[in-house]
């Protein structure tokens, strides 16, 4: 079933898949950790179920039996393997043309779910793009994007568009609540107002690891400690999750610093940290960790990555 804030989206989709009216692909945008990836998986059950309830998969039929198994003929999930430059090759594009051009095994269609679609290199892009042109009967594609405007317009323009973006704040916070999540507004905040992210935070200690961040960069920023020994502590957690860190983490203390209100409170690293940095400083540093971002998500040299990210809180 579809998360609480994407009922509309759901509606929509699921008045298409009664009529019969599915195109050949459908693009869901919007932030990260809005619950686009569920919507998707959502989307393929529903259109492989044999008996759908209320609109919805079954969960009980041989196809949902198989697909929860995770090994339907008829689906096929394309995401970056885990551990690696987090880039869709061009032999992820091979297994997508082969597997349209199969005979569908149990249903009149078959489905892929590409996720997320901006992490498609341009051989890739390419080959996707011959599919979307001359898409074979029965054949689906589910393309997830956290960046839509990173994809080409000719793909673009090939897809029925879903807009997903952040629910609004309450029913994000009351939905955390019911996932067990201590602290949903907290956060929620440093989640940017994305949900899932802020269930990911809770999972991996995310309140936490921030601080931890906020107190070595105030330390970093205060001369007290050097970026390259402290970029070496944080080797273990990864140049991309740590670019995401600091960039949530400039982007609540940006807030803070432009509205008082908007401060966490009760984190000592944070509040540290906050008293160190001007709009001024603290714009430029979003604006130097842009480019870092893209760095981080090739395979290039980890420690080198990661003490870039440093050096730049550190630059007056």
């Amino acid at each position: 079933m579809p998360l609480p804030w994407q009922v509309s989206a759901w509606s929509r989709f699921q008045a298409s898949a009664e009529a019969e009216r599915i195109p050949h692909a459908l693009l869901l945008g919007g932030p990260a950790g809005t619950g686009k990836g569920e919507l998707a998986r959502a989307m393929a059950a529903r259109l492989l179920c044999q008996q759908p309830i209320g609109g919805a998969a079954c969960g009980t039929c041989r196809d949902c039996r198989l697909r929860m198994a995770g090994s339907h003929p008829d689906l096929h999930i394309i995401e970056p393997a885990t551990g690696g430059s987090g880039i869709l090759k061009i032999e992820s594009a091979r297994e997508l043309t082969e597997f349209s051009h199969r005979t569908s095994q149990h249903n009149s269609r078959r489905i892929a779910v590409l996720s997320p679609a901006e992490a498609m290199n341009r051989h890739t892009a390419n080959a996707l793009l011959k599919t979307l042109e001359e898409p074979p009967d029965g054949m689906v594609l589910i393309l997830v994007s956290h960046q839509p405007g990173r994809l080409s317009a000719t793909i673009r323009s090939r897809c029925q568009h879903y807009r997903l973006g952040v629910p609004p704040r309450a029913e994000a916070v009351s939905w955390l609540q019911t996932q067990g999540v201590a602290a949903p507004e907290a956060l929620l905040e440093l989640a940017g107002g994305s949900p899932l992210s802020a269930r990911h935070l809770a999972a991996a200690e995310g309140v936490e690891r921030f601080e931890a961040l906020a107190g070595d960069l105030a330390a970093v920023i205060g001369e007290r400690r050097s970026p390259v020994d402290v970029a070496m502590e944080w080797r273990s957690v990864g140049a991309l999750e740590t670019t995401q860190h600091m960039q949530r983490l400039a982007i609540q203390l940006m807030r803070g610093a432009i509205d008082a209100r908007r401060r966490l409170s009760g984190y000592p690293g944070l509040e540290r940290l906050q008293e160190k940095l001007t709009v001024e400083r603290l714009r430029r540093i979003q604006t130097d960790l842009l480019p870092l971002r893209d760095a981080a998500e090739q395979p290039l040299s980890r420690e080198l990555s990661i003490e870039a990210l440093f050096l730049i809180w550190s630059r007056p």
